[in-house]
């Protein structure tokens, strides 16, 4: 009995260097199909909003390219308090000279539409329904789909 002694502690060193390993390839495997979310993109835009043409239009002044497919863009108004999000696919992404293109970059434009009834802009689509008095100020926001963070806002005047 003296000579099996210990051959049970090497047996109970091995297993738990084996459970060991097997825990430790479990936590990495699990950690490395987590993905990380990605930093959104920071831009700067100037902008204004026309009834005449019928359109806000941004202008990319600098930063990270914008893909049209990755972004939502919500206006907002405090007359009465309302917001909603633009169909993206009525929005025009102009770069370079294509004028409607799935990216943009500094010194391209974006338009976006709306329809005009007297003194009013109006937005409409699947998630939005307001309109917009001239004179009043309303907000135009930016947002990444993938991290669902503003990545530029601005409040914005409709002019004449």
């Amino acid at each position: 009995m003296r000579g099996r002694s210990g051959v049970s502690t090497v047996v109970g060193v091995m297993l738990m260097i084996v459970v060991t390993v097997l825990l430790a390839a479990a936590v990495s495997m699990y950690a490395n199909s987590i993905s990380l979310k990605n930093k959104p993109p920071s831009v700067e835009f100037s902008a204004k909003a026309s009834l005449r043409d019928e359109n806000i239009t941004l202008t990319m002044l600098s930063g990270d390219t914008i893909y049209k497919n990755d972004i939502r863009i919500m206006i907002s108004t405090d007359h009465p308090a309302t917001s909603g999000y633009v169909d993206m696919d009525k929005v025009l992404f102009m770069h370079g000279n294509q004028t409607n293109s799935m990216v943009l970059t500094p010194g391209d434009v974006m338009k976006i539409p709306f329809k005009t009834y007297g003194n009013y802009a109006y937005f409409s689509g699947k998630e939005i329904s307001l309109s917009i008095p001239l004179g009043h100020k309303f907000r135009v926001t930016i947002i990444d789909k993938d991290t669902g963070q503003p990545i530029w806002s601005a409040v914005l005047v409709m002019n004449p």
